[in-house]
């Protein structure tokens, strides 16, 4: 009996550890890199959206893409997003002294050896109507594709307001 306990323990443990290194659509989540991605020579660091109150119509997506290309590439649109009604790519600037956003309708270019910065007040993924509240820890797919790199599905995690992914994210441009 001692011996059955000991098997139904260990398969439990075993269990709960296999399940925890997948998403939840299956797709396997690398410990050293969870939350990055790479297609071709485009890699993408650290998706998150903040985490939404009740009725929230709108947020927003960000993450560090870095492109060890020698050539430039260009992040066209974002798509495969079962949370939101519509999804945009967004630039905010500051124009005397008023601050606007505007979809990039070309897509954001992602010059060769260099890497763009998704993060509040600047570049960003818009996720219009939502169609479910963005709740804290959990996962949303979308899939970004490129020019020359082609698509790949990624996770933005929802994180709280005050979340930096490292030190450095919000530095750079």
């Amino acid at each position: 009996m001692k011996k059955f306990f000991t098997i139904i323990i260990l398969l439990l443990f075993s269990t709960s550890s296999f399940s925890s290194s997948y998403h939840s659509n299956g797709h396997k989540k690398n410990k050293e890199m969870d939350h990055d991605y790479k297609i071709g020579k485009i890699e993408i660091e650290k998706p998150y959206t903040f985490f939404t109150p009740n009725g929230a119509k709108v947020s927003a997506g960000y993450m560090k893409v870095e492109n060890d290309s020698n050539r430039d590439d260009v992040l066209q649109s974002v798509s495969n997003v079962s949370f939101a009604d519509k999804v945009e790519i967004h630039e905010m600037t500051i124009e005397n002294q008023v601050m606007k956003m505007r979809p990039l309708k070309k897509g954001l270019v992602i010059k060769a050896d260099s890497e763009v910065y998704l993060k509040p007040s600047g570049y960003h993924i818009m996720f219009i109507g939502l169609k479910e509240q963005i709740s804290k820890g959990k996962e949303y797919k979308a899939t970004l594709n490129f020019k020359n790199a082609g698509s790949v599905d990624i996770f933005f995690k929802a994180v709280n307001r005050n979340y930096h992914p490292d030190k450095n994210h919000h530095k750079h441009h």
